[in-house]
């Protein structure tokens, strides 16, 4: 009968439907799908191997998916230097709108906003990958999602983000992030913008009372619809500090507010897809509810409400919450570093240049000024690496949790001191890059220079560094000042017993059984370093202040110089402890063995960067200094250069 027809029919499928989800999830289909992926992987110059995976973490296969996507999509496949200005920041917007669209993005945004588990780690791996393929679209990535959707997310309550982050996945509007002013780039806290309550119509006045007020460089302010804009709330002529509100800057037709004046910067170092103006305010009025109030409200009538009632610590608070996108920003100068190292190895692999009589030229790699120019940065982009993902699993465990950022000061310390070395660390490689790959690396066509000049800025972008190495620092010197309040009299113990232990190291330095060049001896050597820097740091301003009776400013800036040796001391230090615990995590040997080499690279590199200090303090006698240097020039750099991984020569082992 009929029905008994559409009965067995309707079984079939059934039964067909249960058999085919039985072949996808069987092992031999499973193996095929990945061999298939792997063949389009190895087509787009993606690898794929263990160390590929362990070098990109837990979400390799995440990284992979968006490089094949930007790979695969027309708007990445060519790098144009021919575009004028307008046709460089259209493209990037084009590829800004392109991402965002992506489902993994899409999904990502969400998970952000409910915080799960990761959602901070993707992030910082999805900005990492587009900045290697695009600076200025990862960039104004940043800016549009992380930045400016990150303030709502983070600053702002769950009405902010239904009103403007939904629209911002569906592009409805794109954002920006309004903080730095034409006078105040570092000190936010003396940012002069005002934002002055009127209860009467209950909406605030966000207005520019001077030329140093002028929100400058500011990312996407020739297109974007909405500011994050931070300043100076005033309510009843009281001045409450900074706080931040979205402001309406043009329509989804792109018309201009009143009251609204937009300057463009016109062309830049780098970074010229980004569209950076100065935003102008005379007297707009927004309403009330445009205040992001995690850590402050207003009431219709005039009221100032916040659960910090102390005004420098509800401003630190704001500031910890934005920690992200500064940690991003090391992400973001790890994949150009990557990016340019990968471009010049490759190159010293290929290129031959001189060589024995009457025999083949040799490859440029093999001459040992090439090595050891290269070698070293790689080695500190894997420490770097590592580190960097250490950082961002503490930031994404207390995102997850709920916790306030602002009590976890030693995290905002180690992201302080990462964007301040990885930053100097990526133009030093670039460098570098450019200079041993002759004159193709001056070529655009090979992106080492673009790379150059786009990252520039992110040695004064999201803080200056030598400001950053200030905030690491403070917290040294606080974590010191916290032994003694706590436990005078075991402090002082302990102080006493590791000044003469660091003395007896020096004087007895002949008799040290360890090995020069171990990881244990560069380990000791470091923390040795750090901690003299801090005690003598710390007696300095002890002496300047209480009994000299210097100002605590005087006195601070009298030892930038020591302030800026000591932290760079302690990111040091950190990142070299990481990478060997990444080194003893890798579960291949033959993986593990060759990290190995190239951890022992990067602290031999530190140490001989400062064996003039170690000098002068006794901690090497010119005999270990020769060590060392002959470590450097004639062991690891030429071990490091010729390992093998599975038949495969160091090039192929490239970070990323």
């Amino acid at each position: 009968p009929p029905g008994s027809r559409g009965v067995r029919a309707g079984l079939g499928a059934e039964a067909r439907w249960n058999n085919m989800r039985d072949n996808l999830n069987h092992p031999l289909h499973q193996q095929e799908e990945e061999e298939e992926e792997k063949a389009v992987h190895g087509s787009l110059g993606i690898r794929d191997s263990s160390l590929a995976r362990y070098l990109d973490g837990q979400h390799w296969r995440l990284k992979n998916q968006l490089r094949r996507q930007t790979a695969q999509s027309q708007l990445f496949r060519q790098h144009r230097y021919d575009l004028n200005l307008d046709e460089m920041r259209d493209l990037t917007s084009e590829r800004v709108k392109y991402i965002i669209k992506l489902p993994m993005v899409q999904r990502q945004l969400d998970e952000q906003v409910e915080k799960k588990k990761h959602c901070i780690n993707k992030s910082l791996v999805i900005g990492e990958v587009l900045s290697t393929a695009d600076l200025a679209t990862g960039v104004k990535m940043g800016v549009v999602c992380w930045l400016f959707g990150g303030a709502i997310i983070n600053l702002g309550s769950q009405i902010h983000i239904e009103r403007w982050l939904q629209p911002l996945k569906d592009l409805k509007l794109t954002g920006m992030f309004a903080m730095t002013e034409r006078g105040h780039g570092s000190n936010v806290r003396g940012i002069q913008t005002q934002a002055t309550y009127d209860p009467a119509s209950q909406e605030f006045i966000i207005h520019t009372p001077c030329e140093d007020a002028e929100k400058m460089y500011i990312g996407n302010a020739m297109k974007g619809n909405d500011a994050a804009v931070f300043a100076q709330l005033i309510v009843n002529g009281e001045l409450l500090g900074p706080h931040c509100f979205i402001v309406p800057i043009r329509d989804q037709e792109g018309n201009m507010y009143p009251g609204v004046t937009v300057i463009d910067m016109m062309h830049k170092e780098g970074l010229n897809g980004v569209d950076n103006g100065i935003l102008v305010f005379d007297n707009i009025r927004i309403p009330k509810e445009n205040l992001l109030d995690r850590f402050g409200s207003v009431s219709e009538d005039g009221v100032y409400q916040s659960a910090i009632k102390d005004r420098g610590a509800r401003f630190n608070a704001m500031l910890a919450a934005l920690t992200p996108s500064r940690i991003a920003l090391i992400f973001q100068a790890l994949g150009a570093m990557k990016l340019g190292l990968t471009i010049a190895i490759r190159y010293s692999h290929s290129r031959r240049q001189f060589g024995p009589k009457d025999k083949e030229e040799v490859k440029i790699i093999d001459h040992q000024t090439q090595y050891l120019r290269l070698m070293p940065h790689l080695a500190a982009s894997l420490a770097l690496t590592f580190t960097s993902r250490y950082a961002g699993e503490i930031l994404d465990e207390d995102m997850c949790q709920g916790r306030n950022l602002v009590h976890n000061r030693s995290l905002q310390a180690l992201v302080a001191g990462l964007k301040a070395y990885s930053t100097w660390e990526n133009l030093a490689c670039l460098q570098d890059c450019r200079e041993c790959t002759g004159g193709m690396g001056y070529m655009m066509e090979n992106r080492i220079p673009d790379l150059k000049c786009d990252s520039d800025v992110f040695v004064t972008f999201e803080g200056d560094n030598v400001v950053m190495l200030q905030v690491v620092v403070r917290e040294l010197l606080a974590q010191y000042a916290r032994q003694y309040e706590e436990s005078p009299m075991v402090a002082l113990l302990k102080h006493w017993s590791a000044a003469t232990t660091d003395s007896l190291r020096t004087s007895v330095l002949a008799f040290n059984t360890e090995t020069v060049g171990s990881l244990s001896f560069l380990l000791k050597a470091l923390n040795y370093r750090e901690r003299v820097l801090q005690r003598s740091l710390a007696a300095r301003l002890h002496s300047k202040v209480m009994k000299n009776k210097e100002d605590p400013f005087s006195s601070w800036n009298s030892c930038l110089h020591h302030v800026t040796c000591l932290a760079l001391a302690h990111i040091h230090r950190v990142t070299l402890e990481q990478f060997w615990k990444a080194v003893e995590g890798c579960p291949v040997p033959d993986d593990q063995a060759l990290l190995k080499k190239f951890c022992l690279l990067h602290g031999t590199s530190l140490l001989y960067q400062e064996r003039a200090w170690y000098l002068e303090h006794r901690y090497l006698t010119p005999a270990t200094s020769v060590q060392i240097r002959n470590q450097v020039s004639l062991t690891l750099g030429r071990s490091a250069l010729h390992c093998r991984y599975a038949g495969t020569e160091s090039r192929d082992c490239l970070p990323g």
